[in-house]
């Protein structure tokens, strides 16, 4: 896959704070001989900036140093997502590329207050990309939980029909706050997702739509830097935290009820990043989905053997002294969600199949790769993490936790 197809290219992305934007920024900016980056930050530059320099404290001069990146002020939230007149009109002018990696995935916001982050955020967007005269591509950041109301079996790379009119369904959601199908999904989120992915197919564009769906999203394997992401961004560390803390509904004993057999849909930061470019460059159009099947299948059986025999001796009765909250949905909550929606998933990546023999930026060939030893690192960065928290270091020789 040549990454010389960004030469020359002029990128608008949105979420570049976040973790897999940061990701997108770095490859941009410093793998690939893209012209020009627009940034849209919201706030001011200083603060986009000082988010990178705690998410990528090395990289930041060298991506400022290329000269590629131009910060627009705005809110994705907003009309004409807050930009200026001037600056909508260098979007206008010069952007090829957009890249929409913004989004939010709270579990704790409901369906009115994630809508206008996580659909009519994205139609504003859209609507704003037709406007584009030199538009060619646009790539859509969404999640596979848009097809969490599916049975057990094979979930397709393709748009599932449940809301036969989603325009008249938007439209009720905003009128009322509330949908009859928020049940069907693992959480608010994903419904505003999923009508957000069947307005951007269904709209009449000039440039064709590129929907990628990562599953639960882990730490980078190499890009920017090995473990790269905040440990709030990263699913499976907040559910492992919250779960910890908790003496009542635990992991150990949530994977009492969870079928082991089950999928534990994960794939690093870094992979996400590249599978985007990739299908970018290869010009792509529909959905693609980017889980664990481009990376390494594990069941739930096996990530909480692995999660039992790395997390370090004392790690569950320190942080249950301390009581510290980690996430922003309770216990009980999270268990009832995870054990509800546990499903024998296998999503389907067919269409990235090549790209796992592919080397270089835009591939996903990791040659010398131990996925084991990388996650007991993890487990062990996060553990440390954890005690920081608590101001204790002692791993107690660094002897494991068993239950």
């Amino acid at each position: 896959m040549d990454g010389n197809w960004f030469k020359d290219h002029v990128v608008f992305l949105t979420g570049a704070t976040g973790n897999l934007g940061g990701c997108l920024l770095y490859k941009l900016a410093i793998q690939l001989p893209t012209a020009k980056i627009f940034v849209l930050i919201r706030g001011s530059v200083q603060q986009a900036i000082e988010s990178w320099e705690q998410s990528m404290p090395e990289h930041v001069d060298k991506i400022i140093a290329t000269g590629k990146v131009q910060f627009l002020l705005g809110d994705m939230t907003q009309p004409n997502l807050g930009l200026t007149p001037s600056n909508l009109l260098r979007l206008q002018n010069e952007v090829t590329l957009v890249i929409n990696s913004a989004g939010d995935i709270s579990l704790s916001r409901g369906l009115a207050e994630t809508l206008p982050i996580n659909c009519t955020a994205h139609l504003t967007l859209v609507a704003l990309a037709d406007t584009f005269t030199r538009l060619t591509h646009f790539l859509h950041v969404s999640t596979t939980f848009v097809s969490s109301f599916l049975p057990d079996g094979t979930v397709k790379e393709k748009i599932y029909t449940l809301v036969e009119d989603p325009k008249e369904e938007l439209a009720t959601i905003l009128a009322t706050g509330q949908s009859s199908y928020t049940k069907e999904f693992a959480a608010p989120y994903a419904l505003a997702k999923y009508l957000a992915e069947r307005l951007l197919l269904e709209g009449d564009h000039s440039f064709p739509v590129l929907i990628v769906r990562p599953c639960f999203i882990s730490p980078a394997i190499e890009e920017p830097y090995p473990f790269y992401g905040s440990d709030g961004a990263i699913p499976v560390h907040s559910f492992i935290q919250v779960l910890f803390e908790d003496s009542e509904y635990g992991l150990f004993k949530l994977e009492q009820v969870v079928p082991r057999h089950v999928a534990c849909n994960e794939i690093p930061v870094d992979l996400v990043a590249r599978t985007c470019l990739a299908h970018v460059a290869k010009g792509t159009k529909g959905v693609v989905h980017a889980s664990s099947d481009l990376y390494v299948n594990r069941t739930v059986d096996e990530l909480f053997n692995r999660i039992r025999l790395y997390a370090p001796k004392g790690i569950v009765e320190a942080i249950k002294k301390a009581g510290i909250d980690h996430g922003d949905v309770p216990a009980p909550e999270l268990y009832s969600m995870i054990n509800q929606f546990a499903r024998d998933w296998r999503i389907e990546c067919t269409r990235s199949t090549d790209l796992k023999s592919v080397k270089g930026p835009l591939g996903l060939l990791l040659c010398d790769h131990d996925p084991d030893a990388f996650f007991k690192q993890r487990i062990e960065r996060l553990a440390k993490s954890i005690l920081d928290k608590l101001g204790t270091l002692n791993l107690s020789n660094n002897k494991f936790y068993q239950t």
